[in-house]
């Protein structure tokens, strides 16, 4: 490439000389005087400084602007040249060059030993690339390189020592001089650094093959040279955001997701946003998503919730402000889906749900994203939207290890802050991540009641005697899943494991005696069953409900409540499972999930309600009966704390 080759022509004609044999009719090679100013203190170990390069014998003028880290030991140049922008990031770690077309975004990665890809800033020994000292690729000051002070003049208005070199390489039959201009100790930049380099004038002749001499004559302008310890970042010494280098070493691992999580995502794309809720529970075959639809939808505008069972196959899209519901098969097309073979589906893994899957994903360092540090890393797929597209770039943002979230453990997988995804013209999406959160949600998140009408649930009650009010009272929401696993044990029968989806409600109060009144809704089966590869086969209502009295009535319906150091066994009285609502005043109000206010109403207020709707039963007919039905429902938000899984029959 012809933007390679002036780069290397520039900066080897600069700095690439050894001491030798001096052709006096370019230089001659003075030695210095005794009472000459002794030259200017090296550069440090990082560093960044801008370079115009003007070429006088070609015509043409080359902009540099250069980071060396040798702390991080790594050097990253930027070049513009004919209007071509180019970035070389030298990677002494990992012994790679990357150069990179920043105007097309393509990136190719070498071995830095190969041919002269290290020269400038590396020795090569054996193979081995050993990244040079300032003074070793600027060759001022170095041992064997004699520098003789001419005098003090002033360059670009800045009062600066002049110093000259005359160097030979024997091997290239060249002699060169360069002028050194340094500015003078009493002369600071805007860094508050002095005696830096201000101009390098490079001027010298080179013996062609063909046997022509040929002369060139350089001119190196430096500024804004930053010495101070935050001159080079991190961001500095890494390729640009979204450009992916394929066969780049990748030097650290990529998060695994955990098998349960859910997150608010922010999904930018062109000139819109829009906003998505969603739930994730790989053991329980559950996914959940909250959206708003954008234009004519087959469900329409309205805010939409979607339940997927992977168990049964059946999509739940419920209508969030109407309560309509469909129930469907779940889609192939989904973003939780992938196909089984060509007719079944199955939820996605845990890597695939993040596109972890099929692809090399490289660490690329460490960015800003929304004031967080993050550690980010990209990959490159031909497969989406969908199989055989064109080439897309994923890039994921994590927050560094170093930062907390108000969370009660420590995330496994991290904290997502942020994905960006490039498919082309027109396809750049980004998804800012918020509230992430690994544990499993509770099951309460994936309400799917408003899909059952009144014929296909019933409500139910039975009783726990026993001196458990205090223990209860302080842990609730744990009794209530402690309650749920109860009864999804009990519910268990001829083999086929009642789904916890089908158990919504639960409710307590407190009877007069101390014993604990226990309410809940069951729902019927799946309405339907969906491609997957094995559906879960189910119970209808009246089978779960009869081996759920069954086991209240033979002593083995047990609600185990573990608060460490305490387990309470409680038994549900023997003959107490009765048909219908009998709660009075329920100590847990059902509420919406991601709401804060209490929507639950109390015993006396559902008495009334209970007593009105009876009278407009036999005045308007079943139409009432089904709304009331309707009406009686109820869902509760994600709650916040660890929990054991329900799927367990455990007894």
């Amino acid at each position: 490439m012809m933007a390679d080759k002036i780069v290397y022509l520039v900066l080897f004609i600069c700095f690439g000389y050894t001491h030798g044999e001096m052709d006096t009719s370019v230089c001659t090679g003075e030695t210095p005087g005794p009472h000459d100013p002794p030259g200017p203190p090296t550069l440090p170990d990082a560093f960044e400084v801008h370079v115009e390069a003007n070429i006088y014998n070609r015509n043409y003028t080359v902009d540099f602007h250069l980071w060396y880290n040798k702390t991080m030991n790594q050097v990253s140049t930027h070049t513009t040249n004919a209007g071509t922008r180019f970035e070389r990031l030298y990677r002494f770690d990992t012994n790679e060059l990357y150069v990179v077309n920043r105007d097309q975004g393509i990136c190719t990665v070498q071995p830095l030993t190969t041919g002269r890809r290290a020269f400038l800033f590396a020795t090569v020994t054996g193979g081995h690339a050993t990244m040079k000292t300032p003074t070793q690729f600027l060759r001022f000051n170095m041992t064997g390189v004699r520098e003789k002070w001419i005098n003090q003049t002033v360059v670009r208005g800045i009062k600066c020592n002049m110093w000259r070199e005359c160097l030979y390489s024997a091997k290239r039959n060249s002699t060169t001089a360069v002028d050194w201009y340094f500015s003078v100790p009493s002369w600071y930049n805007a860094k508050l650094s002095n005696q830096i380099p201000i101009r390098a004038h490079v001027f010298g002749s080179t013996v062609m093959k063909n046997g022509q001499k040929r002369k060139y004559d350089h001119m190196y302008e430096f500024s804004y040279l930053n010495l101070q310890p935050e001159g080079v970042h991190l961001y500095d010494l890494q390729t640009p955001a979204g450009v992916y280098c394929p066969r780049a070493k990748n030097m650290k691992p990529l998060p695994t997701p955990t098998s349960s999580f859910h997150f608010t995502a922010e999904i930018l794309f062109g000139l819109s946003i829009s906003r998505i809720k969603e739930w994730y529970d790989s053991d329980l075959n559950l996914v959940r998503y909250d959206y708003d639809p954008l234009g004519t939808q087959k469900y329409g505008t309205l805010p939409l919730t979607q339940v997927h069972d992977f168990s049964t196959g059946v999509a739940y899209v419920i209508d969030t402000l109407r309560g309509n519901c469909t129930a469907t098969p779940i889609s192939s097309t989904g973003f939780d889906v992938r196909n089984a073979d060509p007719s079944h589906v199955r939820i996605r893994t845990s890597k695939e749900f993040f596109y972890f899957d099929k692809a090399s994903y490289v660490y690329e360092g460490r960015r800003q994203v929304r004031g967080i540090t993050t550690d980010v890393w990209i990959a490159q797929r031909n497969d989406w939207p969908k199989a055989g597209s064109p080439n897309s770039t994923w890039e994921w943002y994590f927050a560094t290890p170093n930062y907390t979230a108000n969370l009660m453990q420590k995330p496994t997988f991290g904290l997502p802050v942020r994905m960006v995804l490039d498919a082309g013209i027109g396809q750049h999406y980004i998804y800012n991540i918020y509230d992430y959160d690994e544990r499993r949600p509770m099951i309460w998140s994936y309400d799917i009641s408003n899909c059952f009408n009144y014929s296909e649930r019933q409500d139910f009650s039975f009783r726990l005697p026993g001196s458990y009010r205090k223990l209860v009272n302080g842990n609730m929401e744990l009794f209530r899943y402690a309650v749920l696993q109860a009864i999804v044990i009990a519910g268990t029968s001829n083999k086929l494991q009642l789904s916890a989806l089908r158990v919504y409600n639960i409710q307590i109060d407190y009877a007069d005696n101390s014993d604990i009144i226990v309410q809940f809704t069951l729902l019927d089966k799946a309405p339907q069953v969906g491609d997957v590869s094995n559906p879960k086969q189910e119970n209808s209502l009246a089978v779960v409900a009869k081996s759920i009295s069954g086991a209240i009535n033979s002593g083995q319906l047990i609600v185990r409540l573990q608060i460490p150091p305490t387990t309470a066994n409680m038994v549900a009285k023997p003959y107490s499972l009765s048909p219908g609502r009998v709660v009075k005043d329920a100590y847990y109000k059902q509420t919406k999930a991601g709401s804060t206010s209490t929507t639950g109403v109390s015993g006396g207020a559902m008495a009334g309600i209970g007593v009105a709707l009876l009278v407009i039963f036999f005045v308007i007919g079943v139409a009432a009966t089904y709304f009331y039905y309707r009406r009686q429902g109820g869902a509760f938000g994600p709650q916040k704390i660890d929990n054991t899984d329900i799927t367990s029959t455990d007894a």
